[in-house]
């Protein structure tokens, strides 16, 4: 977890405090270190496939295609934004819900909110782009939880201290609050994260499970993780046996060409609760052009999963949670 601002030391012993810090975390996490490094070697040949092909389905509307935005200014920031390191701010955490077209509020039901965590790289006008596809693949309000971008570089350090290292970071808190809060007042809460939101997932999950009240709430929780590249995600089995089924309950779905999904769920069977959907020969990392389509059409699980019962608008029944006693 990130230290706490108070204790940290100011002016120029600043530097110097966050540089031993590091280097604490590097010595004590040097076999996770070493593994990353290793797969990354290892599976650098899929490195190209990360955005290309570009429109790889009839129904997609690619991230990085201009005609997917509405004005060619949009496109030039989501570009400029992950070329350019700076310090952004948060879009939406939680509070900016988007509705699939013509949707109608429900007069009653049960107390549901569906979230999105979105990945790295992501500017405000692409987080609501891939908000508004899964909005309507699934036909429900979705409340997006931007993590803003810093930039391609800062991005990448941030997604691998935070696996790696094991720091927590300034991301991963607010989302965790949202998702907390959301709990102690809904019903039933679904949590679709995608890229790097599965790191902030998998943390948040640990937060849940390691709080004796929150415990009491987690079986409320739905977690699907899309191109995950968290190295771990763990289900608790005392909730697991009290509720007759997996809690939270998780579901994965990956690209077997995708780069951050080899290095991520693909390599990490063993410490990875939830069912595990893959398309072995299917490229591509990006969430609207590689994976919602083919989240809409079952492509990955052929209806099997708990997930491709959403789509559309329908609910799963109580018998549709796929059973899991693989202890990681």
């Amino acid at each position: 977890m990130p230290d706490s601002l108070a204790s940290e030391p100011s002016g120029l012993l600043a530097p110097l405090h966050h540089v031993r810090t590091l280097a604490g975390r590097l010595v004590r996490n040097r076999r996770s270190l070493a593994r990353d490094i290793g797969l990354i070697a290892r599976n650098a040949r899929s490195l190209p496939w990360i955005i290309f092909p570009l429109r790889s389905d009839e129904e997609a509307r690619p991230e990085f295609a201009p005609a997917s935005y509405q004005s060619r200014w949009e496109y030039l920031s989501v570009v400029g934004q992950v070329l350019l390191p700076a310090q952004r701010s948060s879009a939406s955490e939680g509070t900016r819900v988007i509705l699939p077209p013509g949707y109608v509020w429900p007069a009653t039901g049960k107390q549901t909110k569906w979230f999105f965590l979105n990945g790295i790289c992501t500017a405000p006008t692409m987080a609501l782009l891939e908000a508004e596809e899964l909005a309507k693949a699934f036909y429900r309000p979705i409340h997006l939880i931007h993590t803003p971008t810093y930039g391609a570089v800062w991005d990448l350090w941030d997604a691998m201290t935070a696996r790696t290292l094991r720091k927590d970071g300034k991301l991963a808190g607010p989302a965790f609050n949202i998702v907390k809060n959301a709990l102690l007042t809904h019903e039933h809460i679904v949590l679709l994260s995608y890229s790097q939101g599965t790191i902030i997932s998998s943390y948040i999950v640990r937060k849940i499970l390691k709080d004796p009240e929150l415990r009491k709430h987690a079986h409320k929780l739905e977690i699907y993780c899309l191109a995950g590249v968290a190295d771990s995600l763990h289900i608790d089995y005392q909730l697991t046996a009290e509720h007759g089924h997996p809690v939270p309950y998780v579901e994965h779905f990956a690209n077997g060409q995708d780069f951050f999904a080899r290095i991520g769920v693909l390599s990490h069977y063993y410490a990875t609760s939830g069912a595990v959907f893959v398309r072995p020969e299917k490229r591509g990392h990006m969430l609207t052009d590689h994976y919602i389509p083919g989240l809409r059409r079952a492509d990955y699980c052929q209806g099997r999963s708990r997930l491709s019962k959403y789509v559309g608008g329908l609910e799963p029944s109580d018998k549709d949670y796929i059973a899991f006693d693989r202890r990681g």
